[in-house]
């Protein structure tokens, strides 16, 4: 092992790369012990600060791989505390990939609104150094998983997701996000019209993850409120609405999602109508609709007449009537898509 670390730097680097987390931490350990590795230890900090940080709020509701994980708290040190040889490096090494994961333990809501805070305090931060850092990372993903079951009092944890989805529409890590997850919370009940907005000014987005958050298709005097403006950016190819409570699908809706959509997935929602119009019009790209476990009892056959051969179309349990399933399986079959029911 000793032995490649007189090759040139890049190569050196490129194998490190096949080192795990867990061998690196460990070379890291014992170089730490000899006073003249530090050109060593300057490499293998590279392998374990180059790849993927995880920054989250403590131990996660779901596993996440990262090369190297730190709290709000243990980020904020190592980039304002120089003091360290590591710390030092830390500071210069820019991770390819930012995962923010941020997930509700099930008894500690309050401990999360403060986890919560945090990242909104560090995202509003005006120090040059933490600016810098996140402005030279490569790609940032956002993980929101409020993990909702009827909590004492919601709404200071809804306020505190729409506040930090404001704070990061206007931020300059916009341009860098290209997965943003908001799940399990009840902001489908405040501003809606509001911050459903927000969206469009992520520029790199590429999925979007609204999974149950009590969105439904009218919110207080908005009606359709999905379907009265364009929400989200061109770049948009994923777009997750399962679990929530739409009741229709309006043409408007429908035009007003961009283009480059190929995934939509409205499983498990209270839809019982879709409103009739050439889908391959407005979504050209669209290779799965999702709407399984749905109300919907209307829908036209006539709607996937210009569907392609990629094209997959899921309702399984639903309300149609066989004469609909009929006329969709026959335009199906004559297009060379698929169905399943």
């Amino acid at each position: 092992m000793h032995s490649i670390f007189k090759l040139p730097n890049e190569v050196i680097l490129h194998i490190l790369k096949n080192l795990s987390n867990e061998k690196t931490t460990e070379l890291i350990v014992y170089y730490k012990n000899i006073e003249s590795a530090s050109p060593i230890l300057i490499l293998l900090y590279q392998r374990l600060f180059g790849g993927i940080l995880l920054i989250s709020n403590g131990a996660p509701r779901v596993d996440f791989t990262g090369d190297y994980g730190l709290t709000v708290g243990a980020f904020e040190d190592k980039i304002l505390n120089d003091c360290s040889f590591e710390n030092k490096v830390f500071q210069r090494v820019r991770p390819n990939l930012i995962e923010f994961k941020f997930t509700r333990q099930t008894a500690d809501y309050q401990q999360f609104i403060s986890d919560l805070n945090g990242l909104h305090h560090l995202l509003g931060s005006n120090d040059s150094r933490i600016c810098q850092y996140f402005e030279h990372a490569q790609h940032i993903n956002i993980h929101i998983d409020a993990h909702l079951v009827f909590i004492e009092n919601p709404d200071s944890l809804n306020s505190i997701i729409i506040k930090l989805l404001l704070e990061l529409s206007r931020h300059n890590l916009t341009k860098k996000i290209s997965k943003f997850t908001i799940k399990s919370s009840e902001i489908g009940s405040l501003y809606v019209a509001h911050w459903s907005k927000l969206f469009q000014y992520f520029s790199s987005l590429s999925t979007l993850d609204l999974s149950e958050n009590l969105i439904r298709s009218n919110h207080e005097h908005f009606l359709d409120v999905w379907g009265m403006s364009k929400k989200f950016p061109s770049t948009l190819t994923t777009l997750n609405m399962n679990n929530n409570m739409l009741t229709y699908i309006s043409k408007d809706f429908i035009y007003n999602l961009p283009p480059s959509l190929e995934v939509l997935l409205m499983n498990q929602n209270d839809v019982e109508i879709i409103e009739p119009c050439d889908l391959s019009k407005p979504l050209p790209k669209l290779k799965n609709w999702s709407l399984n476990y749905t109300k919907l009892c209307v829908l036209s056959p006539t709607m996937f007449n210009n569907c392609g051969k990629d094209f997959v179309l899921q309702i399984k349990s639903t309300y149609l009537p066989e004469s609909d399933l009929d006329k969709l399986q026959a335009i199906a079959k004559h297009r060379g898509f698929q169905i399943f029911v």
